[in-house]
């Protein structure tokens, strides 16, 4: 097992840190979130009843028009050449899915909500509210996280690590996340390679519908911390997901919620045009083609390939843990069909957009 902390964490001695005091009062992110709560039922009227058939039939929309197919979906072949050492140029095919299918809608579980924190699962509080309010404070939460410093880890993985937080402006982190993924039996003498992550539990809980029951954390609130840096000791919880690589994207879009910078970092190139962001849902084909047609004649297709990996690789990250961000999805269609699209015109291989 190889382990090794994500570019969020940087190793630190917390040798001389202060002590920590246990927590007197209410964190930030939650006092938010119920404030945010009582608006978003303001806004309806007091009216929770209505307001809950609204969204069962919005639920049920997404259900019917996004649910996965049955059979499996169509595929794209795609052809790639390679030159060998020799020179001589090697052909081979690449099978792509033409759409990345969306599992049937399942809302995040309350009972994982209430174990992170019962005072955010009252009667009246759906998990929409729950996300508006992170929606707000995501932002200053992820700027936490790119503060901590951990200790060193060596081949055993402790169940729970030290680490030293600089920015307390925000809620503390909760869990270190211990990523990896699974191996398969012809690589079983390859050492498995584990990346950290700090997180915080509630993130997690309200946007993922399939998250594995996380241990009990103590919360630290950076109200009651006395100076900065600040240590503090935090579970660590062992997370198997296809594709370690691009988790680091969704989870600072979980975060965040920055559509047009998660699009940015799934293609080749930083400079998208508006026509890509501002169309509601999707932009149009031809604005697509236009797109596409412009990276294939900047990118090798090696370069193409290697991005819808990636957006592949987030897109079966998203579907294990049960994701169901509208924007998140939207974005993952449109950098899968902008690279599909490039990927045709490179290969000479078209895709119909």
């Amino acid at each position: 097992m190889v382990l090794q902390v994500s570019n969020r964490t940087r190793f630190a001695d917390s040798e001389n840190t202060p002590p920590i005091r246990l927590p007197t009062t209410t964190t930030k992110v939650r006092n938010g979130i119920q404030a945010a709560s009582r608006r978003r039922r303001a806004r309806v009227s007091g009216s929770y009843p209505q307001y809950a058939v609204k969204l069962a039939k919005k639920q049920q929309q997404r259900t019917k028009t996004k649910a996965v197919s049955k059979y499996p979906p169509p595929s794209v072949d795609v052809e790639m050449h390679d030159v060998s050492a020799s020179g001589s140029v090697q052909t081979k095919s690449v099978l792509l899915p033409r759409y990345l299918s969306r599992p049937e809608f399942r809302e995040v579980s309350r009972e994982t909500l209430r174990a992170v924190d019962p005072e955010l699962t009252d009667s009246n509080t759906h998990p929409d509210y729950i996300r508006e309010g992170l929606e707000h404070f995501g932002p200053a939460m992820l700027r936490v996280l790119s503060s901590v410093q951990a200790q060193p880890v060596t081949n055993v993985l402790p169940k729970e690590l030290s680490i030293i937080i600089n920015d307390l402006s925000s809620d503390l982190p909760t869990h270190m996340l211990a990523v990896y993924a699974r191996q398969s039996t012809s690589s079983a003498a390859v050492k498995r390679r584990v990346t950290l992550f700090p997180t915080h539990n509630v993130v997690l809980a309200a946007n993922c519908a399939s998250l594995p029951t996380l241990p009990a954390s103590i919360p630290v609130s950076a109200s009651d911390m006395q100076n900065s840096p600040a240590s503090i000791n935090v579970p660590i919880v062992p997370l198997c997901i296809p594709s370690p690589e691009t988790f680091p994207q969704l989870s600072t879009f979980l975060y965040t919620k920055r559509a047009d910078h998660l699009l940015a970092s799934l293609l080749p190139s930083s400079s998208l045009p508006l026509s890509l962001l501002s169309a509601s849902p999707l932009p149009s084909t031809g604005s697509v083609k236009q797109y596409a047609t412009s990276l294939a004649t900047a990118h090798t297709p090696q370069t193409l390939l290697a991005h819808a990996m990636s957006v592949n690789g987030l897109w079966r990250n998203v579907c294990a843990l049960g994701v169901f961000d509208e924007r998140l999805w939207d974005v993952m269609d449109i950098a899968w069909e902008v690279l599909l699209g490039a990927l045709g015109v490179a290969t000479g291989k078209g895709v119909a957009l």
